[in-house]
């Protein structure tokens, strides 16, 4: 493809994913794995009932300190408590349930039927491939998130804009990690490649196809990271407006992250469906 084909085929491709946005057929997994984050949040607000507080408020208070047992910090600690709650869930579902959105979404290309337990039949039979692609590309934005803060730290001490931008920075690199390894689950899943020649051949796409591929992940990803954006200024939220807010904004992250898995899966299909070669 030429620069002008790869433009128009991005184009159409968000166009076509838009309708397929009202094909109920490719939801399923999506509505499970929001089913599971809804749960979770659930889970967090609730902490303190007789069914949970004996192990999730020891958790809560390991992972975000002693203040979230107060308010408004249980409130204001809860989008990053929600996020590394759902890291297990992430693992053993997410893997799982977007491989099987990846099949579902080949057979809606190419025109055949769609049919979730059939594609989700066809993704556990890679499930412990699906498992490793998914700590590979975990531990590479986790090294991410870790190291650059410290570098920058007192670079952006003091200064919200260069906070912001560093913000930016980072979830622009973690994209950028993101869609090197965004080809490896359609190789193993469609194609049926060995492990070794997945990692290989999305490395491979993904340099041929740089800005396209860039493109197709940081797109829908906007939508993530504008929210993360409002989330971070939790203390102007939390003064000027009702740490309540927070609760909402967390609920509409989760939605967010279902719709942005839902465009990301289809279109990298969709250009791995026209560009990949056997």
């Amino acid at each position: 493809m030429r620069a002008l084909e790869k433009l128009n085929f991005l184009i159409s491709t968000f166009g076509r994913l838009i309708i397929a946005l009202f094909n109920v057929r490719l939801w399923p997994p999506f509505i499970i794995y929001l089913a599971v984050m809804v749960l979770i949040i659930i889970a967090a607000l609730s902490m303190f009932s007789s069914l949970l507080s004996g192990w999730l408020v020891p958790l809560a208070t390991w992972i975000v300190g002693d203040a979230i047992l107060h308010y408004p910090q249980h409130l204001v600690g809860l989008p990053y408590l929600f996020e590394r709650l759902n890291l297990a869930p992430a693992l053993l579902l997410e893997s799982l349930l977007m491989a099987t959105a990846i099949l579902m979404f080949a057979t809606y290309f190419t025109g055949e039927k769609v049919s979730f337990t059939t594609s989700l039949r066809n993704a556990w039979r890679h499930y412990p491939k699906l498992l490793l692609i998914w700590l590979v590309n975990f531990v590479l934005v986790y090294l991410l998130f870790e190291i650059l803060p410290d570098l920058f730290r007192e670079f952006v001490h003091g200064s919200p804009r260069r906070e912001m931008a560093l913000t930016v920075g980072m979830q622009g690199l973690s994209v950028l990690l993101t869609s090197l390894l965004i080809y490896v689950v359609p190789y193993l899943v469609i194609k049926k490649r060995s492990l070794v020649s997945c990692f290989g051949g999305s490395f491979n796409l993904f340099f041929k196809n740089f800005f396209t591929t860039y493109f197709f992940v940081f797109i829908p990803y906007l939508l993530i990271l504008v929210l993360m954006l409002i989330l971070q200024n939790q203390e102007t939220i939390v003064t000027k407006f009702h740490p309540r807010l927070i609760v909402g904004l967390t609920f509409v992250y989760a939605l967010f992250v279902t719709v942005v898995n839902f465009f990301v899966s289809g279109a990298i299909v969709r250009f791995f469906l026209e560009v990949s070669e056997d």
